[in-house]
């Protein structure tokens, strides 16, 4: 399952980047944006994901039927992100793609994250789908960091997931990350596209749901808290942008290369020591997620990674931030 969607996606990409150029089927090359490296290269990462995800869904074993929610969303979601990479559309455009994506999912009764009341659990999970979608946008913005960010969590599906009905989905999905990992990683040949990073960035999202609903079975705010420290990496990361982007008066709406992994670049990290640092950091938060998901006790633990992660990217967003303003300061006075 795994090996058959990476050896799918492997020869799809090493085909399709043969006809890229070709075809016009680049980024934009924009400087000044969310992509650390503004070089124009082939945008199909993507593409990839959404054909095995059909053909699992196709080929999937007769008890085990991929939710017609799932897939209805994941394709309004590909969509988006297709639209976005070819008209590069206004955020605010993007944002509906989500939203429609979302209550297509929840219409056709996807999992919900339960807070005992109809309006604020279906509230909830709506800024919850929104949420992740563009927080793994804009993580989507160094050579290896996105795909990392989803293989890590995809790839514990077995353990934190094994009554799922989609389980062959996710962790084919981890199989097709993979072969995308082997060029995207530093120096890259291909970018994922929005249509992947909104395409993952749902399914990523509706794996969330199961995992609240089948791990965390305490009382709402144990259960917030269990999920918020599975997606730390990517909550922490979202938080602070939005905070320093507010305090600096940017648009959060605006991209930029003031994430974790820039920041992490400008110290002087080469760009594989930071995606090797967030495969290892997510892949942490699965482990801790398997072994701490629906025990009362470690709620703690929970608590703690959520301060640990988000307090650290806090860190270097705020030691940046200083230097940034001394070496303001510095030059004001010459």
């Amino acid at each position: 399952m795994a090996l058959g969607s990476l050896l799918s996606v492997w020869v799809w990409n090493e085909i399709f980047l043969r006809f890229a150029r070709r075809l016009g089927a680049l980024s934009q090359g924009i400087p000044n944006q969310r992509r650390w490296d503004s070089r124009r290269k082939p945008i199909i990462g993507g593409i990839g994901f959404f054909v095995v995800a059909l053909g699992l869904a196709a080929w999937r074993p007769a008890d085990l039927p991929v939710s017609h929610a799932l897939l209805a969303g994941a394709v309004v979601a590909f969509l988006t992100g297709l639209a976005d990479d070819a008209f590069v559309s206004v955020p605010h455009i993007k944002l509906l793609g989500q939203l429609a994506a979302a209550t297509v999912a929840l219409a056709l009764e996807a999992p919900r994250l339960e807070l005992g009341n109809p309006i604020a659990s279906f509230s909830l999970t709506l800024f919850w789908y929104v949420a992740v979608m563009n927080a793994f946008n804009m993580m989507d913005n160094m050579d290896g960091i996105s795909g990392s960010l989803a293989f890590s969590m995809l790839i514990g599906t077995p353990w934190l997931l094994p009554q799922s009905p989609h389980v062959f989905l996710y962790v084919g999905l981890a199989g097709a990350i993979l072969a995308f990992l082997y060029r995207n990683w530093h120096p890259s040949h291909l970018y994922m596209g929005d249509n992947g990073s909104q395409f993952l960035g749902f399914v990523l999202a509706y794996w969330g749901t199961e995992v609240w609903e089948a791990r965390f079975v305490l009382s709402p705010w144990a259960n917030l808290f269990g999920l918020i420290s599975l997606f730390a990496l990517l909550a922490g990361d979202t938080f602070w942008v939005i905070l320093s982007r507010l305090v600096r008066g940017v648009s959060p709406f605006n991209g930029g290369t003031d994430h974790l992994t820039h920041r992490l670049a400008q110290r002087g990290w080469p760009v594989r020591w930071i995606s090797l640092s967030i495969l290892g950091g997510q892949a942490t938060l699965t482990l801790l997620s398997i072994f701490s998901g629906g025990h009362e006790q470690y709620e703690w633990l929970q608590i703690l990674v959520i301060a640990a992660v988000g307090g650290g990217i806090g860190f270097v967003h705020l030691r940046h931030m200083r230097s940034a303003l001394r070496l303001a300061r510095m030059r004001q006075t010459v």
